[in-house]
């Protein structure tokens, strides 16, 4: 369980993290508010954290399957 931790708070996971969270938090803000976000620059971060989260979990897949796990 230590293990499992430990890996959760690496670098990148803390940043795809962090991404995931500015994305929700500016669509409540959206929301709430009742300001709509600028639809380019919304597209292109949420487009981001979408590639960069995909990387990531699509990484872990590969490295799993070439150590023979």
């Amino acid at each position: 369980m230590k293990e499992k931790l430990l890996r959760l708070i690496d670098v990148k996971s803390i940043v795809t993290l962090m991404l995931v969270a500015a994305l929700v938090a500016l669509v409540i803000y959206s929301a709430v508010t009742g300001k709509e976000l600028t639809g380019d620059m919304f597209l292109l971060f949420s487009n981001c954290t979408t590639m960069i989260i995909t990387y990531f979990f699509t990484k872990k897949q590969t490295e799993g399957e070439n150590d023979g796990n």
